[in-house]
């Protein structure tokens, strides 16, 4: 196996795992059982759990920001706010996992304030973005957000990150759809 097939691996599979048990709920034994390596393999690329996870918060981060910025700036917000919402439920629905973010979130006396910064920022990025939405809703027309878009587009992302626990809690995608339709009946 070559070395980055092995890395690669890894991060895969502890990403999964942190979204499916949370940070606490995985060790480096159960890495190497998934993959079929030594654990001292795993320490080779990764020397503490600590730099595993963040290996895997920057990539998550960088994927889910560039899926972000693949939306079509030229749509109008109610139609990037469902591409948005899709987005997640594509990623999630239908399988064991939540957001990263949200998953780690959860464990956050657990872990090193490097990573607790990174969560700040991916939390941060996705309201920035959801708040440029709003706004450009607001301003066509398209979405009705009475009162501060930056506080609107905080509790629009933190509805989004309950909608997908109760969505995997209750094994129904359709719990998506109350988040969606709550916004756009504003209209």
């Amino acid at each position: 196996m070559n070395t980055e097939t092995t890395r690669t691996q890894i991060m895969q599979h502890a990403q999964r795992l942190v979204q499916e048990r949370g940070y606490n709920g995985f060790s480096y034994r159960d890495l190497a059982t998934l993959i079929g390596i030594k654990t001292s393999s795993i320490h080779y690329y990764f020397p503490q759990k600590e730099d595993l996870l963040l290996a895997i918060v920057q990539q998550y981060h960088a994927r889910w920001l560039a899926a972000i910025q693949a939306i079509d700036t030229g749509l109008s917000a109610d139609v990037k706010l469902r591409a948005y919402v899709d987005m997640h439920r594509q990623a999630f629905c239908n399988t064991e996992r939540i957001c990263l973010a949200a998953a780690l979130a959860a464990d956050l006396a657990s872990l090193p304030a490097d990573i607790r910064k990174m969560l700040q920022g991916f939390y941060g990025a996705n309201e920035d973005w959801l708040a440029q939405v709003l706004e450009q809703g607001v301003r066509e027309g398209s979405l009705d957000m009475p009162g501060d878009v930056r506080i609107a587009a905080r509790s629009m992302f933190a509805a989004l990150q309950g909608s997908l626990a109760t969505a995997r809690l209750f094994n129904d995608s359709e719990r998506m759809n109350d988040l969606l339709q709550a916004a756009l009946s504003r209209q």
